[in-house]
C-alpha cells in the first residue's frame, strides 16, 4: 500500500514515466541595520526567509534498463520557496526589492543543470545560475522554479556536492543555504498500527505507541532522523526523552526527537521504548501522529527551538524490528497514526480559532472539532467586517465548504466531513477592532452530552497590517 501526505510540503510529479521532485530549501536570516541622517525617515527595511529546509537533495536514479524510456523526462525542478516580512511589524507593507538568487553548483558532479526559467530571469554560465524573480511583497510568499536537474547516465548512487544558494535584495539581508545532492532515492515506511487496541479507553488513563520505520529505497539515510509526534484532541504528552524536544514544558502537545542514523536500505526499525500520552480526566477522543524525516529536511512546521524544553529521561533510539506491515510512502517521509475515543466519546466539544490576514484577503480554514475530527455539522458566526465564500464554479464537487444559512446574520453551517474536512473560506473586507464570532457543535440526538460548557468556542481576528 503506498501512502502520501498532504500539506505544506511539496509533492512529486511524473513526466514521461520519471519521478519529479519540488526541492524547497530553508535556512536562517540575519538583519542589520543602518543609520540615517537626522531629520530623515529610514527607508524600511525588509527581510527574506527559506521556507521548508531541504538539507539533502534526492535525485532520482535512473537504471540503464529504464533510460531510454525514461530519458526524455529525468528530471528533478529546482526550487526556491521564499517569503518576505518587514523587520518593523506595524510600520505597513513594504517589498523586498531588485531580489537576487544565485546558485552555486561548481561542486556538485554527474548532475547537470538546464531549462533555464526564463519568467524567473534566470541564466547559467559556468557553474553559477543566477535569477531575478519579482519583487515580494511582505506577507507574500512565492515558491520560485529556477531550473531542472539531470543526472548523467554514467552517474553513480551517492554523494553528488553540495550546492550553495544565496540570495541578496536592495533592502533586505542576505541569506544562504546550502543542500547535499545525493543520486538516489531512499523509499521510507512505516508501520501500520501504532496500537493495536480498538476499543474505547478510559478517561484519565495513558496510551503508549511504539512507532516503526524501514528504507525500501536504492539509498541509504545517512545523518540524523527526526521523529516528529503531535497529538491532537484531549490528550497530551509525557515529557520523556532527553534527545527530544516539546512545544511545552507542561501538557506539550508535540514533540521532536532526533535520532542518530543511518537508515540503511533494507533496514527496519521500531523506537526503543514507547511515547506516552496522557489521557484527559473529561477527554473523549483524539489522534497520534507520528512522522519520520531525515533530519537536514525537516519541515517548518514540525521544527522546534533549540531552546525548546527537553525530557528528563536517558534518549529514545531504534531497535531492529520485522519490516512486514509497513506502508510505503514518499521517498521523504513516512507516518503513521492513530485516532482513539474513550468511554466518555458523546462529550462533542469545539475548539475555537483565529482567522489572521490582511483586509482583501481570503482565508481557508479547514474545520474541526476539539479532537482533530467530528462527526456532525458544525455551525459558525462569523465575526462582523468578514464575508463567507462558498463553493465555487470548477472546484471539485467532493470538496466540502461550508455555507450560509442567513447571511444577514453571518450565520453559516460547515458540513460533517466526508474524508475531506470542510473548509471555511473567508474574504477580510474591514478591519473591525474586538470582532468576534463562535463555532459550535450540537450535543449527539441519540446520547446525553455529559459537559455542554465545551461546545461553543469563541473565533477572534489577527489583522496583518
Amino acid at each position: 500500500m503506498t501512502v502520501s501526505r498532504t500539506g505544506p510540503r511539496r509533492r512529486r510529479a511524473t513526466t514521461a514515466g520519471a519521478a519529479v521532485l519540488l526541492v524547497v530549501f530553508g535556512g536562517a536570516v540575519t538583519s542589520c541595520g543602518a543609520g540615517t541622517p537626522e531629520g530623515e525617515k529610514a527607508p524600511q527595511r525588509a527581510e527574506l526567509a527559506f521556507q521548508d529546509p531541504v538539507g539533502t537533495s534526492y535525485l532520482r536514479y535512473i537504471e540503464k534498463s529504464e533510460r531510454e524510456w525514461a530519458s526524455a523526462g529525468a528530471y528533478d525542478p529546482f526550487s526556491v520557496n521564499l517569503a518576505a516580512s518587514t523587520v518593523s511589524p506595524g510600520r505597513g507593507q513594504v517589498s523586498a526589492r531588485n531580489i537576487k538568487v544565485t546558485v552555486d553548483t561548481t561542486a556538485t558532479k554527474s548532475v547537470t543543470f538546464d531549462t533555464m526559467n526564463r519568467e524567473q530571469g534566470c541564466k547559467g554560465v559556468r557553474g553559477l545560475v543566477t535569477c531575478t524573480p519579482k519583487d515580494i511583497e511582505s506577507g507574500e510568499e512565492e515558491n520560485l522554479r529556477l531550473f531542472n536537474m539531470v543526472v548523467r547516465q554514467d552517474a553513480k548512487k551517492g554523494q553528488a556536492g553540495a550546492m550553495k544558494v544565496t540570495v541578496t535584495s536592495d533592502n533586505a539581508p542576505t541569506i544562504s543555504f546550502t543542500s547535499q545532492l545525493v543520486i538516489g532515492s531512499p523509499g521510507l515506511s512505516a508501520r501500520r498500527d501504532l496500537h493495536p487496541a480498538s476499543d474505547p479507553i478510559e478517561p484519565g488513563s495513558e496510551l503508549e505507541v511504539r512507532p516503526a520505520f524501514g528504507n525500501e529505497g536504492d539509498v541509504d539515510v545517512d545523518g540524523d532522523l527526526s521523529v516528529a509526534v503531535e497529538v491532537s484532541g484531549q490528550a497530551t504528552l509525557r515529557r520523556q526523552y532527553s534527545n527530544c524536544r516539546y512545544d511545552k514544558a507542561d501538557a506539550p502537545k508535540k514533540a521532536l526527537c532526533t535520532i542518530p542514523g543511518p537508515l540503511p536500505v533494507g533496514a527496519a526499525y521500531e523506537t526503543d521504548r514507547p511515547f506516552t500520552a496522557a489521557i484527559d480526566e473529561t477527554g473523549s477522543q483524539g489522534k497520534i501522529t507520528v512522522t519520520l524525516y531525515p533530519a537536514p529536511n525537516t519541515p517548518t512546521r514540525d521544527l522546534l527551538p533549540d531552546s525548546a524544553p527537553r525530557g528528563s529521561g536517558a534518549p529514545l533510539g531504534f531497535r531492529p524490528t520485522d519490516g512486514s506491515h509497513f506502508d510505503h510512502f514518499d521517498r521523504e517521509l513516512a507516518f503513521g497514526d492513530m485516532q482513539f475515543r474513550t468511554t466518555r466519546r458523546y462529550d462533542r466539544q469545539v475548539n475555537g480559532f483565529a482567522i489572521k490576514g490582511k483586509v482583501g484577503q481570503t482565508r481557508e480554514i479547514g474545520v474541526m472539532d476539539a479532537a482533530g475530527y467530528f462527526d456532525s455539522d458544525s455551525y459558525v458566526t462569523l465575526p462582523e467586517g468578514v464575508s463567507l465564500i462558498g463553493h465555487q464554479e470548477g472546484e471539485a464537487s467532493e470538496m466540502l465548504f461550508c455555507a450560509y444559512t442567513d447571511e444577514k446574520n453571518r450565520k453559516v453551517v460547515c458540513p460533517a466531513p466526508d474524508n475531506p474536512l470542510p473548509v471555511l473560506r473567508v474574504r477580510i473586507d474591514k478591519r473591525v477592532e474586538g470582532a468576534q464570532g463562535t463555532i459550535s457543535v450540537k450535543p449527539d440526538s441519540e446520547h446525553p452530552d455529559p459537559d455542554l460548557t465545551n461546545n461553543t468556542a469563541p473565533i477572534t481576528m489577527e489583522y496583518v497590517d
